[in-house]
């Protein structure tokens, strides 16, 4: 017979992030029942208390060993951080492509920090609050955002088939109120932008996770 339990612990596998947090009890789990109360009764296929679902939670916790729990903090490397940043936005109608890939092949040539990226209405050119400044008028774009800091985390051998990993940073930020200006990330690394004024925190945060 198919328990209540039965289904909290395919639920559990199914949403592996909690399982870290019950491993380690601090998760309020009656908080959590009445949030997959209504997963639960579909799985059941009947109506189910959230004093029941609250049983099963502590009953599958207990069961819990540090394989059912991803340890994302593992797969978390070195920190690094770069100071002094602006963002220059250009909308997509705006932009000359040739101009803007000579302006970032002559920072390229500068050694200069930088980071960009195309969305479907916007690119954002992201380097040194000096160099963006200048470059506001030539590229037709606004100056959206000044003294930033970009911190970026070195992802360890084995995070890709994770998931939840980049995940894990940026609720580590939100959980302290951090604000992000822009994220990005590439194949081993993921890099985040907050106001300079959050800076030690969120390095500290990091670095504690690592």
């Amino acid at each position: 017979m198919i328990t209540v339990t039965d289904r909290v612990r395919s639920w559990v596998q199914r949403n592996p992030s909690y399982a870290l947090h019950m491993r380690h009890g601090i998760i309020n789990y009656s908080s959590l029942a009445r949030r997959i109360k209504s997963d639960i009764e579909h799985d059941v296929g009947e109506r189910v208390s959230v004093e029941a679902i609250t049983i099963a939670l502590n009953r599958v916790a207990k069961t819990l060993t540090d394989q059912d729990a991803v340890d994302y903090s593992a797969y978390l490397g070195e920190v690094s951080v770069q100071s002094g940043l602006g963002v220059l936005t250009i909308p997509q109608s705006e932009t000359s492509m040739d101009q803007f890939f000579t302006a970032a092949k002559r920072l390229h040539e500068q050694n200069e920090y930088m980071v960009y990226t195309r969305g479907l209405w916007y690119t954002a050119l992201i380097g040194r609050t000096e160099v963006i400044d200048e470059l506001e008028t030539a590229l037709q774009g606004t100056v959206t955002s000044r003294d930033i800091v970009g911190i970026t985390v070195k992802l360890r051998i084995g995070h890709l088939p994770v998931p939840g990993v980049c995940a894990y940073v940026l609720q580590i930020l939100a959980n302290r109120g951090i604000n992000l200006v822009e994220v990005t990330s590439s194949h081993n690394e993921l890099t985040v932008f907050v106001h300079n004024n959050r800076t030690s925190e969120a390095v500290a945060l990091l670095v504690m996770n690592d």
